[in-house]
C-alpha cells in the first residue's frame, strides 16, 4: 500500500515539473523607442546607428548631453554623515550656482591634496561648465545628473564631499 502512495506522488510531482517547462507566451509588445541609447558603453557601430534613428550618436560631446538637471538637489546645508566606505575615492558633487563656486574656491586645495573627482549635477550650457573648471583647473569635474546619487545617500543638498569617512560639506 505504501508503495502506492508513493508512486502516485512521484507521479503528481513529474506531471507539475513537465508541465513546468512550458513555453514563455508574450502577452504584450507595447513597441515604444529602441534600447539601443541606454548601451552607451557598447558603442554601437554605424549600421546600428542607421537602422536605429533614436540611439546614442558615434561621437558622443559633453554640449550633447547639457542641460545637467538634479531634480532631487538643491543647492544648500549639508549635515554630516560618518559612513565607513573603504576603497571609496573621493567624489564631490557641485552645481554652477554661488554657493558651489565659493564652496570650491574654499576647499580647492584639500580637493586636490585628496585627489577628489567632481560631479556637476546642475549646469545649463558648456560656458558655465567651462567657468567652473577655470575656478579649479586641476580638478575634474564631469556634468553628470545626481537624482540616483542622491537617493541612495539621502542627500538633498550640495556642494558636498564623499569620502571614505562619509558625507561632509
Amino acid at each position: 500500500m505504501q508503495y502506492k502512495s508513493l508512486f502516485l506522488v512521484l507521479a503528481g510531482i513529474g506531471g507539475v515539473m513537465s508541465s513546468s517547462h512550458a513555453e514563455l507566451n508574450v502577452i504584450a509588445d507595447l513597441g515604444g523607442e529602441s534600447a539601443v541609447r541606454f548601451y552607451e558603453a557598447l558603442q554601437p557601430d554605424e549600421t546600428m546607428v542607421q537602422a536605429y534613428p533614436n540611439s546614442v550618436p558615434a561621437t558622443l560631446s559633453e554640449s550633447d548631453i547639457l542641460p545637467i538637471v538634479s531634480h532631487r538637489m538643491t543647492p544648500g546645508k549639508v549635515q554630516p554623515v560618518q559612513m565607513n566606505l573603504p576603497g571609496m575615492l573621493p567624489i564631490f558633487l557641485v552645481g554652477t550656482d554661488n554657493l558651489s563656486q565659493n564652496w570650491l574656491r574654499d576647499n580647492y586645495h584639500y580637493l586636490r591634496k585628496i585627489g577628489a573627482m567632481g560631479l556637476v549635477v546642475s549646469v545649463k550650457t558648456k560656458e558655465e561648465l567651462a567657468d567652473l573648471r577655470q575656478l579649479v583647473p586641476e580638478l575634474t569635474l564631469m556634468p553628470t545628473p545626481g537624482d540616483d546619487l542622491a537617493s541612495r545617500l539621502n542627500l538633498a543638498h550640495y556642494p558636498a564631499l564623499l569620502t571614505a569617512k562619509g558625507l561632509s560639506q
